[in-house]
């Protein structure tokens, strides 16, 4: 009997053996790792897609790598980026703990399926009557609430008087507001405490996102190491907050446009949010992860600036009420708990992505003073006068934002996909519940395709003629399916901030330029330039 089961067990073991084997014949190629934790220890930390992008010199532009209970594949050409993102077995999400655990699938970034369908058709179409697209009746209507913002920050430099400034802060409440225009419907006033603290959580929330890394790939380790368990706490108390900040700008707006919530929409969660002030004012709580007490303010929306303008809330608003009226399938995609994720997505992904672009724009602006003085030649040849911007008529202008967002990639690692079934990329099997990593870095810094790729050369985008060349090896808003649906915004907002800022000032350190390490930048959501002080001479 002894032997029998020792035979059986053997089979079974040989059995299973042998279809590894078999499965593991048809991956990507790719390094061991360890047992449990894969290939984690080995990554650089800091600087994660050195490593990934020194792995795929060695194991070529697909390769397999196990990151705790998650397995990649990494990919670093730009064609078999295009051809897998352009299917629909490749538009699903990695199954990584932040993003699913925290973010629960909801909103647009983490959304998949019918319900990510269902959202970008709408953030698409909303965008677009919005101005967002070239050829849109309302895209002057647009470039003029771009301008606006730009023109308070043009004011805001004026006052310091040739003085250092931190520009890069200037230009983030700046471009923040805008962003709140569109979105919301509302501006915060200048140094409003509620918007200080706003955009203090993002931005703490972000640099969390980069720390915490790991948890994505083995979730238990929250539960043994206090700093990591600090850092969750610290990104579901963020979280809390700001969609408390959101009840509070939702509540308004349906005031104004004179709608009432629909009961199968409520967000149980805030049920009784409007009871802690006896004016329904929210409670807003600062916490610190370096420090034991709290600061609390309270919030009045009537400080809110409203716009007169359409926003992505008020169609969201409006396209809710209808479903529900109507008993729509669809409007189980328009609960007020949904909404609360789109807004977060649409403000986090629009200001940390711009804002991180420009700050390295200016950077490598006051560096590079020659190119500079290129980019101001050209604006003040096209614009003698104060207009409005046509990115298009502005090649080196564009050539330059270029070169900035290939030479340091603002998402270096790319935005995973996840792979929603067993299918087949080139000669390669990729699993179901694979996490596809676009490797924009290795794509951006690939010395076969760009010549010398660690010099700063706008040139390098303008052809013959003096037009702006548009290379299939960039995809800095990535590509297919899940490409960013605010690529033509961002561009918007980045030209038309640069040509009228640089038309009324020449950019300059006020310190020693930053060293060749700091000069790598740091990485969490994005890819953060070192903080610089400048110096703005009016011209």
């Amino acid at each position: 009997m002894d032997y029998i089961f020792l035979w059986l067990g053997t089979f079974v073991l040989g059995f299973w053996i042998f279809k590894k084997i078999s499965q593991w014949k048809n991956l990507p190629p790719g390094p061991w790792g360890l047992p449990i934790v894969g290939y984690l220890p080995f990554l650089d930390r800091k600087q994660p897609h050195l490593t990934l992008t020194n792995l795929a010199k060695q194991y070529g532009s697909v390769y397999g790598i196990q990151m705790g209970n998650v397995y990649a594949v990494v990919i670093s050409d730009h064609k078999l980026i295009r051809e897998a993102f352009s299917k629909d077995v490749f538009s699903g999400r990695a199954p990584l703990y932040l993003t699913h655990g925290i973010m629960k699938g909801n909103g647009i970034i983490c959304a998949e399926g019918p319900l990510w369908k269902d959202q970008r058709k709408l953030i698409t179409t909303w965008l677009k009557s919005f101005g967002m697209s070239k050829h849109s009746m309302a895209r002057d209507k647009l470039e003029s609430r771009i301008a606006s913002g730009v023109h308070d920050l043009i004011q805001n430099v004026k006052e310091t008087s040739g003085s250092t400034v931190d520009l890069s802060n200037m230009i983030t409440h700046s471009l923040g507001n805008v962003i709140n225009d569109i979105i919301f419907g509302f501006k915060f006033p200048v140094e409003d405490k509620t918007w200080c603290w706003f955009r203090k959580i993002q931005e703490e929330g972000c640099h969390e996102m980069g720390v915490a890394g790991v948890v994505n790939f083995l979730p238990f380790v929250r539960l043994i190491y206090p700093s990591v368990q600090k850092t969750i706490e610290v990104l579901v108390r963020g979280q809390a907050q700001t969609h408390r900040l959101y009840a509070s700008i939702i509540s308004r707006r349906r005031q104004m446009l004179g709608l009432e919530m629909p009961k199968k929409a409520e967000y149980a969660v805030h049920a009784d949010l409007f009871n802690e002030h006896p004016e329904g004012f929210i409670k807003c709580v600062k916490y610190s992860k370096h420090a034991s007490n709290t600061e609390t303010h309270y919030f009045d929306p009537k400080v809110l600036i409203a716009s007169e303008e359409e926003c992505i809330l008020d169609n969201f608003l409006v396209e809710q009420k209808g479903r529900y009226e109507k008993g729509d399938e669809s409007a189980i995609f328009m609960t007020d708990e949904q909404l609360h994720y789109l807004l977060a997505d649409m403000f986090g992904a629009g200001l940390d992505t711009t804002s991180t672009t420009l700050t390295w724009y200016l950077l490598y602006m006051a560096l590079y003073q020659d190119e500079q003085d290129c980019v101001r030649k050209e604006i003040f040849s096209v614009y003698p006068e104060e207009c409005q911007v046509d990115c298009s008529k502005l090649p080196y202008l564009m050539a330059t934002i270029c070169e900035i967002q290939r030479i340091r990639s603002i998402v270096p690692v790319g935005i995973p996909h996840g792979c929603l079934q067993d299918t087949y990329l080139g000669n390669y099997r990729i699993p179901k519940g694979a996490m596809v990593v676009p490797l924009q870095w290795a794509i951006h810094m690939d010395p076969n395709v760009w010549d010398n790729p660690n010099d700063f050369k706008p040139s390098r985008w303008i052809d013959v003629d003096g037009n702006l060349l548009k290379p299939p090896e960039f995809i800095p808003f990535q590509t297919g399916k899940r490409m960013c649906p605010g690529d033509e915004l961002s561009r918007m907002l980045s030209a038309g901030l640069i040509a009228r800022l640089l038309r009324s000032f020449r950019i300059k350190l006020a310190s020693d330029p930053p060293t060749d390490e700091e000069m790598q930048g740091t990485v969490g959501v994005t890819l953060s330039a070192p903080h610089t002080l400048f110096v703005c001479e009016a011209i």
